[in-house]
């Protein structure tokens, strides 16, 4: 959430970065005035709380819609959850076999044409260019947002951290309030595209309360929501960045439709805030993506652990919360002038690769951020290591994209999920930004389009 998080010590060994031809970014942001809003139905009676040392029976299938009642929940209706994740295979992200085409999983990915009037069509073939591209940017200024009736019914809309794609037009957006101006929540996205690939005019709907296995709100400060995907079976996985200060840990919480929490993630003990060790306030559980036909979540730090001088990719069984596998990542230098950098996102490609979002904030400028896709394949499983001592294969990373080529801000990049192809045929990268519900800062919709 913070644009600006303290420099981290330099690692021992330099970053295992190459770099590609990247576009340029222009941010022509145009303000949107909403014309509709969401249907929410309510969710059956979430299913009782589970631990993670209990293995969590499989996701229910996802319900048909029913009537509406005074709570908020997600219903999706007419079958399969369409993930932004096109959740790669990954049986063992330590494998050479990561690039092989037998471990990828389609079945979820975007749906090309979905919006198109009359229905799928033929894409053009993309022209030759840039691995990815920058193509249009939306302001959500000026909204109109349906409160409905819930808990949080009167809490401003803002503070969007974390978004994914539910299927055709249809998102889900978290909001990073820490249960201080209203409960935490989730806001469901209608996000239309243009002709031209870019966002239409947006409807954003009532506010879905995240809440406890009791089905409460969550106590002011005592989460940070950052990240959110939607399971196949269309429940939701989010994440919180804890509070090192106070002594609260990060948390991966999987959720029903309602909101309510169903099982809470064991965490490894060392990432848990203390004396000398754990997570950096305000640095904790930013990124967050679901891989292996949902049969995995994979969440990357915003920074290092204090022990560490690099941050950690942490691989989770989705149905149990238990941690399988966990590697380095090492973020590349601050931006000149810049107060430190961390990383914001991560989303599975569906070949076994990954793209991160890594943003800095410069005093007096703005944001500067850059896209990257991440191959774990040879990188060293450092579960259960408590430190990193250097000696560690980080992940590959390889930068796509600039957003800020000539010092354009691309204000807070923080949310990251797949869209409807282009009309060209490249795929589509929705970009959102976090406005820290600052005056001085803009919720944005960035449209990248991507050769991949």
């Amino acid at each position: 959430m913070t644009l600006t998080p303290p420099r981290h010590p330099a690692a021992p060994t330099p970053a295992r970065t190459r770099r590609v031809a990247t576009g340029t970014a222009s941010l022509s942001a145009t303000a949107a005035t909403l014309a509709a809003a969401v249907l929410l139905s309510a969710a059956p009676a979430s299913a009782a709380p589970a631990t993670a040392q209990t293995p969590a029976p499989a996701p229910a299938p996802a319900p048909a819609s029913s009537t509406s009642g005074s709570t908020a929940a997600l219903t999706w209706g007419g079958g399969s959850v369409a993930s932004s994740s096109p959740l790669p295979s990954l049986p063992s992200l330590s494998s050479p076999a990561l690039s092989s085409p037998a471990l990828s999983s389609p079945g979820l990915l975007p749906d090309p044409g979905a919006t198109t009037p009359g229905g799928p069509q033929t894409p053009t073939p993309p022209a030759a260019g840039p691995v990815a591209e920058l193509v249009d940017t939306h302001d959500l200024a000026g909204s109109t947002v349906e409160h409905g009736d819930g808990p949080a019914a009167d809490a401003p809309f803002g503070g969007i951290s974390g978004i994914d794609r539910i299927a055709g037009d249809r998102y889900i957006g978290i909001s990073d309030d820490r249960s201080e101006k209203g409960p935490a929540r989730a806001y469901p996205l209608t996000l239309p595209r243009t002709a031209t690939g870019g966002t239409g005019t947006a409807t954003i709907g009532a506010p879905v309360t995240l809440t406890d296995a009791d089905g409460k709100p969550y106590a002011r400060g005592t989460v940070d929501p950052e990240s959110i995907r939607v399971t196949p079976g269309g429940d939701l996985l989010w994440s919180s960045e804890g509070d090192a200060d106070a002594g609260i840990a990060p948390a991966v919480t999987l959720a029903g439709p309602d909101g309510q929490a169903r099982l809470s993630y064991t965490i490894p003990e060392y990432h848990r805030p203390g004396p000398g060790r754990g997570i950096r306030n305000n640095q904790a559980y930013e990124g967050l993506t679901l891989t292996d036909g949902g049969r995995s979540a994979v969440v990357l730090t915003e920074g290092p652990l204090q022990q560490d001088s690099r941050n950690r990719l942490t691989v989770y069984d989705t149905a149990t919360g238990m941690p399988r596998a966990e590697y380095a990542y090492q973020l590349d230098p601050a931006d000149p002038g810049a107060d430190g950098r961390g990383a914001t996102e991560i989303l599975a490609v569906g070949d076994g690769t990954f793209l991160t979002l890594e943003r800095g904030y410069v005093p007096g400028q703005g944001t500067r951020g850059k896209l990257y896709r991440v191959r774990p394949g040879a990188a060293t499983d450092v579960l259960g290591r408590p430190t990193l001592d250097g000696r560690e294969v980080t992940v590959e990373k390889e930068e796509l994209l600039d957003f800020s080529p000539h010092g354009e801000n691309p204000d807070n990049i923080e949310g990251m999920t797949w869209g409807p192809d282009q009309p060209d045929g490249r795929r589509t990268l929705l970009v959102t930004t976090d406005d820290n519900f600052s005056r001085s800062q803009r919720s944005l919709v960035h449209t990248v389009a991507l050769r991949l």
